[in-house]
């Protein structure tokens, strides 16, 4: 509930700054960040000034604590009514130190894992200065063709609601007492809402489900994190029942905030708004910055219809004026809730908390969570576990990447993981090492693979896909993964296929010395 503070706040404001809370813009646009570049082109094409940007409310995307004060700082210096910006960003599986993909989390049924890789994540991201983090991802998902499977926690929405819950204390808190533990942060339950079942697996393609459907299976985990406390909620790009759910009354006014009774902050995706175009239900940027606002969305990503047109929406008499002032105060209340009107900086200009970022003890925990997510498929012939001093091959794509961490790593740095091929050479033997494409295999890689096959004890095939081939935007109708890891058994003469064992080791963490666990 807003505090009379915010209220009083929201009334010496002017029609402009309150608009400009409303709009979210990534760090290089604002005087004291540290990417260099021109910005006067992409000001151009949201059609906005700098006057513009010294009055919007809140930034995605900084990179550091440094870069966060700096912004911070400049922006306060021109700010009339002394109102800090709001930090974003995505931190999904793990700021500096990674963490499994939450489909990961989900194969390990483990809530406290999930507790913990959240409230590690939110400590490491807000010593770099992030106070809001776009996560969990609540979207049920059974369609494997979708791009965006492995942000999910899986197809169930018991454990879907379960973990999100969970995830949502980690980041938060228990008490979610965010005006005094400056280490938690503000969860986002996304993407609202029936995201992950697009027609076909196609991303941001249409959702056709019956009500039925949607209560049952859908809307349950959002529900349970936001029973849990979740500041935030972010909306999907996908329609439903024929309307783009960014300005769709009935998800976000009627589920959202009247049955779920919601009062938090509602965010579109990036450029979520102005797409509402490309769908066909808006002719404008004018009016779909009407539909958005009427249909409850506090602030706008990336796109600039807010900013362009809710003020002469107002003026023209098409858009009541409470409607603007009710999505204020929300965003003016969870900046008190996060104490940034007592401190902007939420610590980090008296205390360098940088070490808290990717420590060792930070590393431990998620080698731990890691081997809690691996799934033994088949252990018959009791391959695993394996002894140090077996003579052991590994074969395929795999064997030497660094390209380990998984999709939607936004901190994260391959550079510092550490490749199965390091972690084996460390725990066996002379063990074989036989890198291969992630597609076809030439006559050399067939031979040398028969090589190592008929030398080893035990051959471990390590397949899977590159991280740019899944993800936003990354659907497919099939993977190249199956196609390999066939082509790579129909070598293995022994002992491996005639034993058929076989563990699923997901994206584990920076670390893949846990895959030897």
């Amino acid at each position: 509930m807003a505090s009379e503070t915010m209220k009083n706040l929201l009334a010496q404001m002017t029609i402009e700054e309150k608009v400009a809370q409303c709009m979210q813009l990534s760090p290089f646009f604002f005087p004291g960040t540290k990417v260099e570049g021109e910005v006067t082109g992409p000001l151009a094409e949201l059609e906005l000034t700098e006057k513009d940007v010294q009055l919007v409310g809140s930034t995605l995307g900084s990179s550091s604590a440094e870069e966060m004060i700096a912004i911070q700082e400049k922006h306060l210096e021109t700010s009339r009514l002394n109102i800090p910006l709001l930090f974003m960003a995505d931190v999904i599986h793990g700021y500096k130190t990674v963490f499994p993909i939450p489909l990961a989390l989900g194969a390990s049924f483990d809530r406290e894992a999930a507790e913990e890789m959240a409230a590690v994540s939110a400590k490491e991201a807000t010593a770099d200065g992030l106070h809001v983090n776009f996560s969990p991802m609540l979207d049920l998902v059974r369609d494997p063709r979708w791009g965006r499977v492995m942000e999910s926690t899986g197809e169930d929405p018991y454990l879907n609601s379960e973990l999100g819950v969970a995830m949502v204390r980690g980041y938060q808190g228990e008490t979610a007492d965010l005006e005094k533990d400056y280490t938690k942060m503000a969860a986002t339950v996304k993407h609202f809402a029936a995201y992950g079942q697009p027609e076909g697996g196609r991303e941001y393609n249409t959702v056709d489900m019956s009500n039925r459907e949607l209560y049952q299976n859908y809307l349950p985990a959002y529900r349970a994190a936001l029973d849990a406390g979740a500041k935030l909620v972010m909306t999907s790009f996908n329609v439903v029942d024929g309307v783009p759910a960014t300005m769709n009354r009935w998800l976000n006014r009627d589920i959202l905030r009247g049955e779920f009774g919601f009062d938090g902050v509602l965010i579109s995706d990036w450029g979520a708004i102005q797409e509402v175009i490309n769908h066909g239900t808006a002719a404008d940027k004018r009016e779909a910055a009407k539909l958005a606002m009427t249909a409850g969305v506090d602030i706008e990503m990336m796109t600039s219809c807010y900013m362009q047109n809710l003020q002469a929406l107002i003026e023209d008499g098409e858009l009541e004026a409470t409607i603007l002032d009710e999505a204020v105060l929300r965003i003016l209340t969870l900046k008190e809730e996060l104490g940034l009107f007592q401190d902007p900086y939420r610590g980090l200009k008296a205390n360098d908390r940088q070490k808290e970022i990717f420590s060792e003890e930070h590393r431990n925990i998620a080698r731990i969570i890691a081997a809690e997510s691996a799934v033994l498929l088949e252990n018959k012939a009791h391959t695993l576990p394996f002894a140090a001093n077996q003579q052991v091959a590994l074969v395929g794509p795999l064997a030497d990447s660094n390209d380990v961490l998984g999709g939607w790593t936004v901190y994260g740095e391959k550079e510092q993981a550490v490749t199965l091929e390091a972690a084996f050479q460390e725990t066996f033997t002379n063990p074989a090492i036989i890198p291969t494409p992630y597609t076809t295999l030439t006559e050399t890689h067939k031979a040398a693979i028969k090589q190592a096959v008929e030398g080893s004890d035990i051959v471990i095939a390590a397949v899977g896909e590159k991280t740019e081939w899944e993800g936003e935007a990354g659907e497919s109708r099939n993977s190249s993964a199956p196609r390999i890891a066939i082509s790579i058994s129909g070598l293995l003469t022994h002992p491996w296929k005639t034993s058929g064992d076989c563990i699923i080791q997901w994206p584990p963490d920076r670390d893949q010395r846990t895959c030897r666990k």
